[in-house]
């Protein structure tokens, strides 16, 4: 595009002299170069400024590695190698028998600890039936031992204090009772604690198998396509990342990435329109919107380590990115991932300028027809 000014102000130079009738001196030729110069760097530095052209752009969608959570034996494969589909959709089933197993196992232990819990609050029910006996009957042998008191106290026999001392006794052993009794409750009470703790863990493992169980069937996460399938019946699955039986691409959410040296993503916002040429779409100019400045790159970042960093090593190339969304939902899954072209950001407020981007851009994509 620079060429091309360049060109036009040579053809308004030459038509200047051949037409005005300008003399061709020393002197008028540098003021026309001079002149050259300094009207085409601030065409250049305005125009790259208010609407800046990345020819360095990348379509990119999330990539997922299909690792099913359980080790087990696929059953059923309900897709084959480049098929897209639908969010939900199954695509194997992992063979569930061992894990409802596991899953009939833990209810079963639930239901027994259940019914203990239930045992255990009935007993300490009946310890506090039976520290309420002991309590009454305590109190009825310390009335009866306070009458032999307050009798003996008037006068004393062998007889009467005979049974003074086997009251005395029979109380002292009712407020032993009461205190077993009490120790019993407390007893109870312990046991019953420790069984709904009980309760608790084997609910905590029937949940755990159950999700465990609820994994065996796997299910498409997005609205996707799936790639690189070695999934067929008899395979044996593993959560290991290098065991992965195949990667799904996310075809909901795709983006493009446009590469800016850093001066000119000074006026770039978030909302800025843009218009874009695909390699793949000669001819052709799509439309989308800046949604994320991205302000930061992997050069800035030092890893910690045990060494010092190299001085000489540290350094950037200048440039950062902004993420941009299509206009048009439904182009983005019919491109490929990894498309490349060229993109203009026509930054606010318009100016005069954005007309010089958007002929290089559609130059640009004209030439992409050629090989």
């Amino acid at each position: 595009m620079i060429i091309l000014i360049i060109l036009i102000y040579c053809a308004l130079v030459y038509g200047a002299f051949r037409l005005i009738r300008i003399p061709v001196q020393p002197l008028s030729i540098s003021i026309a170069i001079l002149m050259g110069v300094f009207l085409i760097s601030v065409i250049v530095a305005s125009w790259q400024a208010g609407a800046p052209v990345s020819q360095q752009i990348i379509l990119t969608r999330y990539v997922l590695s299909i690792n099913p959570n359980v080790k087990g034996l696929i059953k059923t494969v309900n897709v084959k190698i480049g098929d897209r589909v639908k969010k939900g959709h199954v695509l194997f089933e992992v063979d569930p028998a061992p894990f409802q197993a596991t899953v009939n196992q833990y209810a079963a232990q639930l239901a027994a600890a259940k019914a203990e819990v239930d045992r255990l609050e009935a007993a300490v029910k009946l310890s506090a039936a039976t520290v309420a006996r002991n309590r009454a009957d305590s109190a009825t042998a310390k009335a009866e031992k306070d009458a032999a008191d307050r009798l003996q106290a008037i006068g004393s026999s062998a007889v009467r204090e005979l049974r003074v001392f086997k009251l005395r006794r029979a109380y002292e052993a009712a407020e032993a009772a009461v205190n077993e009794s009490l120790a019993s409750e407390e007893q109870a009470k312990f046991a019953l604690v420790a069984g709904k703790a009980n309760v608790a863990s084997i609910q905590g493992q029937l949940d755990n198998a159950e999700f465990t169980l609820s994994q065996t069937i796997y299910k498409a996460p997005s609205d996707g396509l799936v790639t690189n399938w070695q999934a067929r019946v008899g395979t044996i699955t593993t959560a290991l990342r290098a065991s992965a039986i195949g990667t799904f691409m996310d075809m909901s959410n795709d983006r493009i990435i446009a590469v800016l040296p850093q001066n000119l993503m000074r006026k770039v916002k978030v909302g800025d329109p843009v218009e874009l040429a695909f390699l793949s779409r000669p001819g052709k100019i799509d439309t989308g919107k800046v949604i994320r400045v991205n302000k930061y790159t992997g050069e800035g970042q030092l890893a910690p380590s045990g060494d010092l960093p190299v001085i000489a090593d540290i350094g950037s190339k200048g440039f950062l990115a902004a993420t941009i969304k299509l206009d048009d939902e439904a182009l983005g899954p019919e491109l490929s991932l990894g498309e490349a072209g060229a993109a203009a950001i026509y930054t606010q407020p318009a100016g005069p300028f954005h007309i010089v981007s958007k002929i290089y851009l559609r130059m640009l994509s004209i030439l992409s027809f050629l090989p």
